[in-house]
């Protein structure tokens, strides 16, 4: 394999990356969106507090850690603002583009506008784990 950039130690990408990667269903899109300025994703486990994610924070997808609830749970906990549309259920994820509301978990709540996905993840993302 040669270099085409002949500084030493360095690799030319574009001879190893001809080509932009696929989407990426979690992280957002191609390599060098992904690397732009601003964490696109947020996580958030109980204990954390209250939480205020505005639309100029630039995140996209909030991670909800260790809640002990399911995404059906997480779509009920959702309230909605006046004239916001109402969010959906996807695969693995609750769609919330273009919505504004607030989710509460417990005493714990989340405002939000400006996201456009909610996961689940920690031990919650394996329910049946806790059966055993």
């Amino acid at each position: 394999m040669t270099d085409t950039n002949r500084r030493p130690g360095c690799w030319d990408l574009d001879y190893l990356l001809p080509e932009r990667p696929a989407q990426g269903r979690w992280h957002g899109g191609p390599v060098n969106q992904r690397l732009r300025p601003g964490n696109e994703h947020r996580v958030w486990h109980p204990g954390d507090g209250n939480c205020v994610i505005a639309v100029n924070d630039a995140v996209r997808t909030l991670q909800l850690d260790d809640t002990d609830r399911t995404l059906e749970q997480i779509l009920q906990a959702i309230r909605v603002e006046p004239g916001s549309p109402l969010p959906r259920l996807g695969l693995g994820e609750i769609l919330l583009e273009g919505v504004r509301g607030t989710i509460q978990l417990g005493e714990e709540r989340i405002r939000f506008a400006g996201l456009q996905r909610v996961v689940i993840g920690g031990y919650s993302a394996y329910p049946a784990r806790g059966k055993e």
